[in-house]
């Protein structure tokens, strides 16, 4: 029987396509634990089976550790990965299927690196050159019935050529740098794993200069002066001063003297709704209104997209075509008696979105479907509430809102309090409870009526340093400056977090980051210019439309990294010397807790024995044999607090799925007297089921005895 073989990207998808092509009539068959689906659409057959993301990956064929290395192959990812064994039984089942289909139908994500998953499955497990493409941005059974009966004729060859292109230039750089990095500081005497890439580097170079700008700054002083009146606050008008001399003349001028209102005013202004999401801008909410990570925001959204409950989250745009029936989508979400309100009174409008600027050519901007999540935990919630209020809000009309101003005169001086309020609510009412804006109303005052001056304030203040980034201000950043796409940005910030460059969600360079900058600045600026680094992207896109070949770009960049790395190379023994120092003090820091609170002259520092199990030993070992277990399983970090009760350092351990937790490391600290015990009440629920349990025993083994001599009295009668 010959059929056509369609291929999702992941066995969710595979699912959902199923069952919108069959009505939910798809039979599913197993092979171990790996599923694929049959059924018949418009007599033909169908199969459908799944990847579970790449199955395949770019690796060097030569395992000699040096560099520079351009010899690269394709392989299946669980070749390459050890982590990746449980890719081996897809790949197989996509081969048998492969070899009894006489078409073949792409339907992983419609993005750079969906088709590359496609293209290399089909290169490499089918043997095929070409087949169509299913294009869908949501996994709705009407969007995905569309795309497969009006299938594209072919793959979208540019995307594919762009994506593999990609790929081999990030392994290029990432294999040659991170080898050149790691190898220095071998041959300095010692083993650490340094890496950098393509964008690592340029990202973690403008995260060092902002780092040093703060490390470098110096507060500069500066005075202000406000009038407290019984209705508000007011600012001087002129600003800050910059020398107190001038700002104490002006205070004493007007000290214990009243005021007059000069001029009010009152001006109303239309707030426009907000634009449609994108990924950033969904991560950045998030974040601000819920302190979730960009990455976690990008895998909910994900959970969400298999669900069909929303569109395609990796898209750039802030677009809503008039094509993806809004009424539809809204009568929907109006059956979910949590948005009924909400969706009625969008309903009852003209249904046009405030759009933004940014498009994307493969997918709209991120929208609910109508269709209801399931299983979502707290934090899912949070994320489908936002995007669902999001697009009841573009909908909305403008909020009005007011700002006032009151100039008061005190002694000729001015001083200016200005507030603004909401006049009418309109798309706040659908966004909320996330819209945040400061509401300040002002009094309705005359011009010339006398004020009384409660108080004046006179602030001495300092300037202050740049802000520090955080985990969605520089996924922002990131995107402004050109450097990844938006589908990677978020893990290459958690791969600079991974490798020991940065700390902290207000983020941190830390030292070992600090010096591989400055390393790479000095021997080989171009590894972290972000000119480079926008080139490649530029030409990236170049590929997409079939402007240019991948093969002109890899060839350019293997000139440019030989230059590159032969520079490098002449300075290895200096580089070395300068990233051992900074690596190992950096490790060395990272592992000291504080003081030992038993000798109080050496310091607590985390370790391993030699069976590999962790705790944290005195540094005066012998002297001092203070010792503390530590958790076998999950991360562990240093916090630089210490526990109340027993002045023993706390640690965060973080566990993969699961929360991160603060840990005092002293087992008989006076907080876990009550560890494993049973509440007193538990206890004597526990006495008591055990007194009833041994009763009821005795009674059964005591009637099973009578039954049995009863029993034997019968057979003897």
């Amino acid at each position: 029987m010959s059929y056509n073989l369609i291929i999702a990207e992941k066995p969710s998808a595979a699912k959902k396509i199923a069952d919108a092509l069959s009505n939910g009539g798809a039979q599913t068959t197993r092979v171990g634990q790996v599923s694929y689906h049959t059924l018949k659409r418009n007599g033909k057959n169908v199969v459908v089976a799944c990847a579970v993301g790449h199955l395949y990956g770019v690796t060097a064929i030569s395992k000699a550790w040096t560099y520079p290395i351009f010899d690269i192959e394709w392989l299946a990812t669980h070749k390459i990965d050890k982590h990746a064994d449980y890719t081996k039984k897809y790949l197989d089942v996509i081969k048998k299927l492969a070899k009894g289909a006489d078409s073949f139908v792409i339907a992983t994500d419609l993005d750079i690196e969906g088709e590359t998953i496609a293209y290399n499955i089909l290169k490499y497990a089918c043997k095929q050159n070409d087949a169509k493409r299913m294009k869908f941005s949501t996994l709705t059974k009407k969007e995905l019935e569309n795309s497969y009966d009006n299938a594209l004729p072919h793959i979208l060859f540019g995307l594919a050529e762009a994506g593999s292109t990609r790929h081999v230039l990030d392994f290029y750089f990432g294999i040659n740098v991170s080898r050149a990095l790691t190898l220095a500081v071998r041959h300095a005497g010692k083993y650490k794993l340094l890496t950098a890439g393509r964008v690592q580097g340029p990202a973690l170079n403008f995260l060092a200069k902002r780092e040093k700008e703060i490390s470098i700054f110096k507060p500069v002083p500066y005075f202000e002066l406000e009038s407290h009146t019984k209705y508000f606050i007011a600012q001087y008008k002129k600003g800050a001063f910059s020398k107190k001399e001038d700002a104490q003349l002006i205070f004493d001028k007007c000290k214990d003297k009243n005021g007059v209102i000069l001029k009010t005013e009152r001006k109303k202004y239309n707030n426009k709704p907000p634009t449609p999401f994108n990924l950033t801008d969904l991560q950045v909410e998030a974040h601000k209104l819920f302190g979730i990570k960009p990455s976690e925001t990008q895998k909910i959204s994900q959970k969400l997209y298999e669900q069909a409950a929303m569109s395609y989250p990796r898209t750039s745009s802030q677009k809503l075509p008039v094509a993806l029936d809004f009424k539809t989508i809204l009568t929907k979400l109006k059956s979910n008696i949590t948005y009924d309100a909400l969706a009625t009174k969008v309903l009852a409008g003209s249904l046009i979105p405030n759009e933004g600027k940014k498009t994307d050519d493969a997918h709209p901007a991120i929208h609910p479907t109508g269709e209801r999540p399931k299983d979502l935990t707290d934090r899912e919630r949070k994320i489908y509430d936002l995007i669902v209020k999001r697009f009841f809000a573009v909908f909305g009309t403008p909020a009005v809102r007011e700002s006032m101003a009151i100039t008061l005169s005190i002694v000729d001086e001015e001083f200016i309090a200005k507030g603004s309020r909401t006049v009418e609510k309109n798309w706040f009412e659908l966004y909320e409870p996330y819209v945040r804006l400061d509401e300040v109303s002002l009094p309705d005052l005359t011009e010339g009526d006398s004020i009384d001056i409660k108080k004046l304030a006179f602030l001495s203040k300092e300037t202050k340093p740049p802000n520090r980034y955080n985990q969605a201000s520089i996924i922002r950043e990131l995107e402004k400056r050109g450097l990844g796409t938006k589908a990677t940005r978020a893990e290459i910030v958690g791969n600079l977090y991974k490798r020991g460059y940065l700390k902290e969600d207000r983020i941190e360079v830390t030292p070992l980051g600090l010096k591989v900058v400055e390393t790479l600045e000095k021997y080989c600026p171009e590894i972290i210019s972000e000119e480079l680094t926008r080139k490649f992207e530029g030409e990236m896109e170049q590929i997409e439309k079939s402007k240019l070949k991948g093969k002109i770009v890899l060839d350019d960049a293997e000139k440019e990294l030989t230059t590159i790395l032969e520079k490098f190379k002449k300075n290895e023994g200096d580089i070395g010397q300068s990233l051992l120092d900074s690596a190992f003090k950096a490790q060395e820091e990272e592992n000291i807790l504080g003081k030992c609170p038993k000798c109080e002259k050496g310091n607590l520092r985390m370790m391993k024995s030699r069976t590999g199990s962790r705790f944290v030993g005195c540094t005066s070992y012998p002297d001092c044999k203070n010792i503390y277990p530590l958790p076998r399983m999950g991360s562990i970090q240093k916090t630089g607090n210490v526990c109340e009760k027993c002045n023993t350092p706390f640690v965060k351990v973080i566990n993969k799925g699961r929360k991160p937790w603060l840990l005092c490391i002293d087992p008989k600290c006076p907080t876990k007297a009550n560890w494993g015990k049973k509440p007193a009440a538990t206890k004597t629920v526990a006495k008591t089921t055990k007194k009833v349990t041994k009763k009821t025993t005795k009674t059964v083994k005591k009637t099973k005895a009578t039954a049995t001599k009863t029993k034997k009295a019968a057979v003897k009668k």
